[in-house]
């Protein structure tokens, strides 16, 4: 009876684990950002190369775009327009920062092959 309890416990875990997995582009989509934020160009507002480039990509900066996506501060991005607050989990908003400071990146180094992710990011063309 144990071995079949324990059996159990590791498929709910891993049914748990996968169901609840959370992939930042997904919600990305979900929650419409792309109608505000492009890769790599300035649209209502910045692009997420330059958020990335202006918060970094370390877990510390991920914590602080999560908390500033529930909460925004316009002040942080002036001339762009006013980013409403967005009421989602923290674990929502730690995934779409995730994907906004790192891997979208991945994706715009991978479709642009001339061009490295470092230069991309040094690039002084950005728009501020």
């Amino acid at each position: 009876m144990k071995i079949l309890s324990g059996i159990i416990l590791i498929i709910a875990l891993t049914i748990n684990s996968t169901v609840f997995s959370l992939d930042g582009k997904e919600l990305f989509i979900r929650y419409n950002c792309g109608s505000c934020h492009a890769p790599d160009r300035k649209v209502v507002g910045p692009s997420l190369l330059e958020i990335s480039k202006r918060y970094g990509q370390s877990e510390k900066a991920v914590e602080k775009v999560a908390k500033l996506i529930i909460n925004p501060k316009p002040s942080n991005w002036p001339g762009y327009a006013y980013m409403p607050p967005f009421k989602i989990p923290l674990e929502h908003a730690k995934a779409l920062a995730r994907y906004v400071l790192i891997d979208s990146l991945r994706e715009i180094d991978g479709q642009k092959n001339e061009q490295s992710l470092d230069d991309i990011l040094e690039d002084e063309l950005q728009f501020h």
